[in-house]
């Protein structure tokens, strides 16, 4: 019995219930989002822990609530190491492709795959942080595995990645899922992840939505691009300062590119959320539509406001994929009532003989 169905045919579930209102995020914004507009940024961090903090503690796991115990700086002193080795990796590969020209291609290639590695050995590490700064029932969560080997399947991954022009990405994403949410455990409750569960639910159909605007939207930028270096549209000219009219438009282009890359690629976020939610045994139905407007809305936020309304958007989010998790929740008691009512018993009537 895979644990997606083990709610309904009366096996042990996990129920997860976050009592939230987003609303209330709006005075953890204005205690954050001041101080990281003036840290340019590097408040972001302490902040990010007041958010994840304030989740957690709204959060419910089977009636239990669960508590986070990170700090700001452990984050910073975690992005600023990310940062330092990808901009070294980053820096030789371009020193060598300047310094040796052709012969410089493996070097750089060379670098492009620490980069892989790394940032492979970052997720695996930065999902046990979270593990182990969740705290539930008194005790941290764990999480089985070799970074070490995640890494390297990282590594094998992007390499399909790029050879396949993106289309190994989902059997990517359903082998990290896999590890990661398969590895999770904790003292009070064995690690329980259906993969089978997981590859029940469609992912390909949403990707294939999201490449295939992608490469609509790249050639679109790509024209734009071209033209403006022929001088088909108004570009300022060679070593003069552009007008405030000028860098107006074009950082409106760019937002309007990322915001309609944020909406192709919704429906695959969405699939992708609801195949990791049925390996965990949980009903998330995720409507890509209202996931597109959800985040597009997000996006909007957080560029009028430079970032100061994350908490609230963070909120938003959170607020929006529990409350579809209840109304599955519900959904699924109410089927286990109907078929309970239904289930009849009928007693056998002898018939007589010469009836």
């Amino acid at each position: 019995m895979s644990r997606s169905n083990a709610a309904e045919s009366g096996g042990p579930s996990l129920t997860l219930v976050q009592r939230l209102d987003a609303r209330g995020f709006l005075s953890l914004t204005l205690r954050h989002g001041a101080p990281n507009l003036l840290t340019l940024g590097l408040h972001g961090f302490w902040g990010r822990s007041a958010i994840r903090r304030r989740l957690w503690a709204a959060t419910d796991m089977n009636g239990e609530p669960l508590d986070y115990g990170g700090l700001g700086i452990e984050l910073l002193i975690g992005a600023l190491a990310k940062l330092l080795v990808v901009a070294a990796a980053l820096a030789a590969a371009l020193a060598a492709v300047q310094g040796l020209g052709v012969w410089g291609a493996p070097v750089a290639l060379i670098a492009a795959a620490s980069v892989a590695l790394f940032m492979g050995f970052c997720r695996f590490v930065s999902f046990v942080y979270l593990a182990t700064r969740t705290e539930w029932r008194g005790q941290v969560f764990e999480v089985d595995g070799s970074s070490a080997a995640f890494a390297l399947g990282e590594l094998r991954d992007a390499a399909l990645i790029a050879l396949t022009l993106g289309w190994w990405r989902p059997a990517a994403d359903r082998r990290r899922d896999a590890l990661l949410w398969g590895g999770l455990h904790h003292p009070h409750r064995p690690a329980a992840y259906d993969a089978a569960a997981a590859a029940r639910r469609p992912l390909y159909s949403a990707f294939a939505i999201g490449w295939f605007a992608s490469v609509m939207i790249g050639l679109f930028a790509g024209g734009v691009a071209m033209g403006l270096a022929a001088g088909f549209l108004p570009t300022p000219a060679l070593g003069t300062v552009p007008t405030l009219v000028e860098l107006a438009a074009l950082g409106a282009l760019a937002l309007g590119l990322w915001l309609a890359l944020t909406v192709a690629w919704a429906p695959y976020q969405a699939a992708r959320r609801t195949a990791a939610a049925a390996g965990l045994g949980l009903g998330l139905p995720l409507c890509w539509r209202a996931w597109a407007r959800l985040q597009a809305g997000n996006a909007a936020l957080r560029i009028v406001s430079l970032g100061a309304l994350a908490p609230y958007a963070a909120a938003r989010e959170s607020a929006f994929v529990f409350a579809r998790l209840e109304e599955a929740r519900r959904r699924s008691k109410r089927a286990r009532a109907a078929r309970q009512a239904a289930a009849v018993a009928f007693t056998p009537v002898e018939m007589k003989a010469g009836a």
